[in-house]
């Protein structure tokens, strides 16, 4: 019976025109006074719930000596809800759009927490049309519906990882140093979309995530750059046999001396 109030409630019944109207429906047909003793409610508020009803269109009113209610039948009352909330939903949504104007490129959106940080990355993930980059951390498998969904359309998916990543069964691109055992004590998420839209985030420093959203041409290319370089510098290193980042070449910069507790050089 809860369940059943509960759920008419969502459809703007209040509690006690739902209980009425699911009283109707069991007992057929019935009087305002026989509705107000059976579900133990005061008449004054039966009979104000009675006539909200009646004005909605939701049950009727049978003209005799003791005025009498029949409900609506329930299969016909549901789906003139539904066209009724399908249409204005529809409404809603044209009319609502024309004030939703596109993210300046000087917006920056900060998320914080990780369940907030992966249904943003899923949502950004299913927005793809060309090229995804991507240098995470993050077990790829969360994404696994998106990825497989994103490949059936055709879009290309370069992630690069100093972790060992589990991408089995991902049509991915991945480059990810094998030999590489270092924990790193922090997790980390870049993501460029179409070369438009970027998503950094990481627990680095926090107990939890924090990430900045923006479709800032700027960032997207310098995150570009970052990820590619990185597979530039791993692909050099395969061929080469060695790693060209040698302590000789390096600036001893703060950016280093952080980098270096974090993720190898």
């Amino acid at each position: 019976m809860e369940d059943l109030l509960q759920a008419l409630c969502k459809l703007d019944f209040t509690k006690t025109e739902a209980d009425i109207y699911i009283t109707l429906v069991k007992h057929k047909q019935l009087s305002g006074y026989k509705i107000a003793k059976l579900i133990n409610l005061s008449r004054s508020s039966v009979y104000k719930a009675l006539d909200n009803l009646y004005q909605k269109g939701h049950i009727y009113l049978l003209p005799k000596e003791a005025n009498e209610y029949v409900a609506k039948r329930p299969e016909i009352l549901m789906e003139e809800l539904k066209s009724d909330y399908v249409a204005t939903a529809d409404i809603l949504k044209e009319k609502l759009s024309q004030f939703d104007e596109k993210p300046s490129e000087r917006s920056f959106f900060n998320i914080e927490g990780y369940d907030n940080i992966i249904t943003k990355t899923k949502e950004l993930l299913l927005e793809a049309k060309t090229e995804i980059y991507m240098n995470t951390t993050i077990d790829l498998q969360l994404f696994k519906s998106e990825i497989e969904m994103l490949h059936a359309r055709g879009v290309r998916i370069i992630v690069f990882s100093f972790s060992a990543l589990n991408h089995e069964n991902l049509p991915i691109e991945l480059y990810s140093p094998a030999e590489i055992e270092h924990v790193c004590h922090s997790s980390r998420l870049m993501l460029v979309v179409d070369y438009t839209k970027t998503l950094i985030a990481s627990n680095m420093r926090h107990s939890d995530y924090i990430g900045t959203f923006t479709e800032n041409h700027l960032l997207s290319s310098i995150v570009s750059e970052h990820i590619h370089h990185d597979i530039y510098l791993h692909k050099l290193k395969n061929k080469y046999e060695k790693s060209l980042l040698d302590k000789d070449i390096l600036l001893c910069t703060l950016m280093e001396e952080y980098k270096d507790h974090d993720i190898p050089l």
